[in-house]
């Protein structure tokens, strides 16, 4: 069912936590939350996508990328992270970039107190739905939005081993928690993010995107 664009401006802009999570069919190009047009989250989730090329590769397997920004501050992205295979299994895209930001944030010589202020001020793109453990550290530390491309569900029907629990399903439980109540935008930029998760499994897809994609950035990378 259609959500009409009308009810989530009215929806997002109410004090309390709220989701917008729109149907792949909708078109957002009207969508405005906190000020912020469509096209600039279109911008960002891109920047997210690129974020995960620059630390992981041309053409990673695990293709999680995310960026964390600060949309009061000429909308400076203020860190970045990737999933990373270091044996370590929660360094996922969203734990790497706020370990970095924490990291930026201490070089400032910020107390521990300004750093869990300073993430109610901040944005975090991340170019697929959150696994239930990001999406509780998001939450924990009190982002003002959580910004997502591509789905849980559709990384579960590529062949992906995910936790299908929803973001949705975790900021719905997360309601008590003090400060700041996330927003959350959803399915942002799917046309594009949906195809770095779609070709894992599939060997077909597969070759082809190696033999394509992987190596048209791998010959990009040599002649720079």
């Amino acid at each position: 069912m259609l959500v009409p664009l009308s009810f989530l401006s009215f929806y997002a802009s109410v004090a309390l936590a709220h989701f917008i999570v729109p149907n792949d069919d909708q078109d957002m190009s009207g969508l405005v939350v906190n000020s912020i047009p469509y096209s600039t989250r279109v911008k960002y989730m891109r920047l997210a996508n690129e974020a995960l090329f620059e630390q992981s590769g041309p053409c990673p397997f695990a293709a999680y990328g995310t960026i964390i920004v600060n949309h009061t501050a000429a909308d400076a992205v203020v860190c970045r992270g990737a999933n990373f295979r270091t044996g370590d299994p929660t360094i996922h895209g969203e734990i790497s970039a706020i370990n970095a930001c924490t990291k930026v944030f201490q070089e400032r010589n910020m107390t521990a107190s300004e750093i869990f202020a300073a993430w109610g001020e901040l944005s975090i793109y991340t170019n697929a739905e959150s696994c239930p453990m990001c999406a509780s550290a998001i939450r924990w530390a009190g982002f003002k939005e959580y910004v997502y491309g591509t789905t849980i569900q559709h990384n579960y029907n590529a062949g992906w081993g995910v936790m299908t629990l929803s973001s949705y399903d975790v900021f719905q439980q997360s309601r008590q928690l003090p400060g700041w109540q996330t927003s959350m935008l959803g399915q942002i930029l799917t046309n594009e993010t949906d195809p770095l998760f779609s070709w894992q499994y599939n060997e077909v897809s597969r070759k082809w995107r190696y033999e394509q994609e992987c190596m048209e950035r791998l010959t990009a990378e040599d002649k720079v």
